[in-house]
């Protein structure tokens, strides 16, 4: 936070303190430093920690402060409000974790659309639960070109939290708990920042980066802490996950901590030259990061994860989902389990790739069913697994064998303890060969197994 912002927000403190000492030296100071950074929300008519429904007289504030382009001061309390829209350029600011606005009514607390700019500083927001629309927020925002939201605290929402359609800026340095849908929700963004925020205690999802159709997008999702999400809304994926993206092109998801989801920490579904870096990852009911779907192009790399039903699967090229790397991750502790949304045991499995595939340097132990799946079914096409180290796993490596064209390289693997073979052909659930690193067999051709090193 840059230390402008930073005097905005402890002048937000002094405005709220300075009535107290009306008539002193102190409070006189303290007025005028308002004055010189923002106009105070008290002259009109805002009372603290009344039950009023106060939304009217912050509509206007907010309306004189535009108009004076200037930042709206709201000192600490509680204020109880809702569908108060925003005007173009409305710069609000609260006292961080001792302003707090209380829902007075039933659908967005704060709105704003097709403005230039939009920026909430400090701000509690207690939606008390009660129930939202579809596709709304306690704070909705539709067509903002800039969005600021910095040091806000969003609680209880009763559906999603924040929800941004069309819009760009930055999230950051905020947290949102308890939210009965999801933290934040962004659809078709126009250059969105998402950073160092806590999201926990999600009934669906953490933060959702979608579009309403397959596209770039470019959202920027880093450095956040997420956890304790739950898949209330049902599904076979869509819900449970910390970060879901959909459709969205050239994300970044990197850096964050996910911990605790009903399934997934990172699920990427058809959304084209993304890149999944340096996240780190436990608890997870199903696994841990996907690409799936018609996705083209995602870069899986240099993540941590422990404790997954399974790891990292790179799939679905019946759907087009194809061309990826997947490197220096670290995988440990991967599990069958059943599924939460059909109750079948599956998992095990540290990475699955199918199309267009390069595995290398990967780190993987304890996966209690294969180290590698390359292909399943008729999916398996060109794919390289090279350099990767294997520890206690069933199978170290297996590869379909169902494809009548093949194409995979095995090689400079280490493998160790695998106990049904290091690398063995498959097909579907079926194994068909020996151990490909002891001899050969013709039923594997298109398949170089060389080099590895078994223990």
């Amino acid at each position: 936070m840059d230390e402008s912002r930073r005097l905005i927000l402890m002048t937000a403190a002094l405005a709220g303190a300075a009535p107290l000492a009306a008539g002193s030296a102190i409070g006189r100071e303290a007025d005028g430093m308002a004055a010189a950074l923002g106009i105070s929300a008290l002259p009109f008519g805002l009372r603290p920690n009344t039950e009023e429904d106060q939304s009217a007289r912050l509509a206007a504030a907010l309306a004189e402060a535009a108009r004076r382009s200037a930042p709206l001061l709201v000192p600490p309390g509680r204020y109880r409000i809702a569908a108060v829209a925003l005007p173009d350029g409305a710069r609000l600011v609260g006292a961080p974790g001792l302003t707090t606005f209380v829902h007075a009514g039933s659908g967005p607390m704060l709105t704003a659309r097709n403005a230039q700019s939009i920026a909430l500083y400090g701000l509690r927001l207690d939606g008390l639960s009660r129930p939202l629309p579809d596709r709304a927020g306690l704070v909705t925002l539709a067509g903002v070109r800039e969005v600021e939201i910095d040091g806000c605290r969003f609680e209880k929402a009763g559906g999603i939290a924040l929800h941004l359609a069309g819009c760009g800026g930055r999230v950051t340095g905020s947290a949102f708990s308890e939210a009965s849908h999801s933290a934040l929700f962004s659809i078709d963004a126009t250059g969105l920042s998402i950073t160092a925020n806590t999201v926990t205690r999600c009934g669906s999802n953490g933060i959702q980066v979608w579009r309403s159709e397959k596209g770039d997008d470019g959202t920027v999702v880093a450095g956040n802490r997420i956890s304790h999400i739950a898949a209330d809304a049902g599904g076979t994926g869509e819900y449970g996950n910390g970060i879901s993206i959909f459709r969205a092109g050239g994300v970044l998801v990197s850096g964050n901590t996910v911990r605790d989801c009903a399934l997934s920490a990172i699920r990427n579904n058809s959304g084209s030259a993304c890149q999944i870096i340096g996240n780190n990852c436990a608890r997870l009911g199903e696994t841990a990061l996907w690409a799936e779907f018609a996705f083209e192009g995602t870069i899986i790399a240099n993540n941590v994860v422990e404790e997954a039903m399974s790891g990292i699967s790179m799939t679905n090229l019946d759907h087009g989902g194809r061309l990826s790397v997947c490197s220096g991750n670290l995988l440990r502790g991967l599990r069958h389990r059943p599924r939460s949304y059909d109750g079948v045991l599956a998992g095990g499995t540290g990475i699955h790739v199918e199309a267009e595939a390069s595995v290398t340097g990967n780190v993987i132990e304890d996966a209690e069913d294969k180290g590698i799946s390359v292909g399943w079914s008729w999916a398996m096409r060109n794919i390289a697994v090279t350099g990767n180290v294997i520890r206690n796993a069933r199978t170290g490596i297996r590869v379909s064998l169902v494809p009548k064209e093949r194409s995979a390289v095995i090689s400079g693997n280490v493998i160790s303890g695998a106990r049904e073979g290091a690398v063995v052909g498959y097909e579907y659930d079926k194994a068909v060969t020996g151990d490909l690193t002891a001899r050969p067999d013709a039923r594997a051709t298109g398949i170089v197994v060389t080099g590895n090193a078994v223990a």
